[in-house]
């Protein structure tokens, strides 16, 4: 008998990135309450990280404030890493991060993920909101701030910086493990410009996913943290048995894409809105080409657009984040990919 060929993705861990998005006619809380729901079934299924992002000012997304909220998943759950996909460095002091994730390191020990973003997450009024200053919001910055934070959590900055004299408490010698997120060239040199892990937005970044992996790994400098390139891609999955499912539960996603592309921030989109929606024939095009190297479909195109991304980029992890629209959604997205690759997924 033939031997039968494994799929790329054999062996490679899986995790998820979530949002918290609000349902459409749902509140904070109930958007809270998916994502932890959501953790509980992704540890279950036996995923290896669940990650959630930093949004500000987005009335259909509740992923404000990503340190409390994997306070709250943690508890939740008792195996999964958990950690911020990302948190967005510039909007914050790094000794601030540094204390959060001291003490998330000290509730729940090796299990909290530090994923470091340098974009705003959210317009430049609100950015001005966070940093109270126009300080930091140049990318000239972020190297120095991350340098700073690694300074608070390791030790040993240079008497030459006026920070030297601050200990982080909890934060000195309570590191989680740092990843630097990116959907560019820039965040992949400074990636491997200081030996970090390398995990790439090719959900909503997907035309440049290959090249930023390509730099990076040809620029990696090892570090005290890894001796040779490591890489993660976040993919948008939604995937059902039925066509049907997936075009109702992929759309609302895709009409609030589309209107904040108009400069809009949307209240968050129902299915039966999103089905009665009449798309023109350039936002089906727009959406067709935003959709082409996600993993959107039945069981066997998710498959096969997996294996084909694996393949093509050569990452050590894989991230599924689902933008169906539903908790109900996301979480058969999760089955589904577990389901098709079991061995990975334990």
């Amino acid at each position: 008998m033939a031997a039968v060929a494994l799929p790329v993705t054999s062996g490679i861990p899986l995790n998820v990135l979530d949002l918290a998005s609000r349902p459409a006619g749902g509140s904070n809380a109930d958007a809270v309450a998916g994502t932890i729901r959501l953790a509980r079934e992704a540890e279950r299924l036996g995923y290896r990280r669940f990650w959630v992002a930093e949004h500000h000012g987005m009335p259909a997304i509740a992923s404000s404030a990503p340190a409390v909220l994997i306070a709250g998943i943690a508890a939740a759950t008792e195996r999964i890493r958990v950690g911020s996909g990302g948190v967005m460095l510039p909007n914050h002091a790094p000794l601030v991060v540094a204390e959060q994730f001291g003490t998330l390191r000290a509730l729940y020990g090796d299990r909290i993920d530090l994923g470091i973003g340098r974009a705003p997450g959210t317009d430049g009024a609100t950015a001005m909101a966070l940093r109270r200053s126009a300080e930091g919001l140049g990318v000239d910055d972020f190297p120095q701030q991350l340098l700073d934070l690694f300074g608070f959590f390791h030790g040993g900055m240079s008497d030459a910086n006026p920070l030297h004299t601050i200990t982080a408490v909890p934060g000195l010698g309570d590191a989680p493990q740092v990843w630097l997120l990116g959907s560019s060239g820039y965040s992949a040199q400074v990636a491997a410009a200081l030996g970090l892990p390398f995990a790439f937005a090719h959900h909503f970044a997907g035309e440049n996913t290959e090249a930023a992996l390509d730099l990076y790994r040809s620029r990696f400098e090892p570090g005290e943290q890894l001796s040779e390139p490591h890489t993660m891609i976040a993919v948008n999955v939604i995937a059902d048995d039925d066509p049907a499912r997936v075009r109702a539960l992929s759309l609302p996603g895709q009409l609030s894409f589309l209107r904040m592309r108009r400069g809009l921030k949307p209240e968050p989109v129902s299915v039966e809105e999103a089905l009665a929606y009449e798309f023109s024939p350039a936002e089906e095009e727009f959406i067709a080409a935003r959709n082409a190297r996600q993993a959107i479909g039945t069981p066997d195109q998710v498959r096969a657009r997996l294996d084909a991304l694996v393949a093509s980029t050569g990452v050590d992890e894989l991230m599924v984040s689902s933008g169906a629209a539903t908790v109900e959604g996301r979480i058969r997205s999760l089955e589904v990919v577990a389901e098709l690759y079991p061995a990975e997924a334990h």
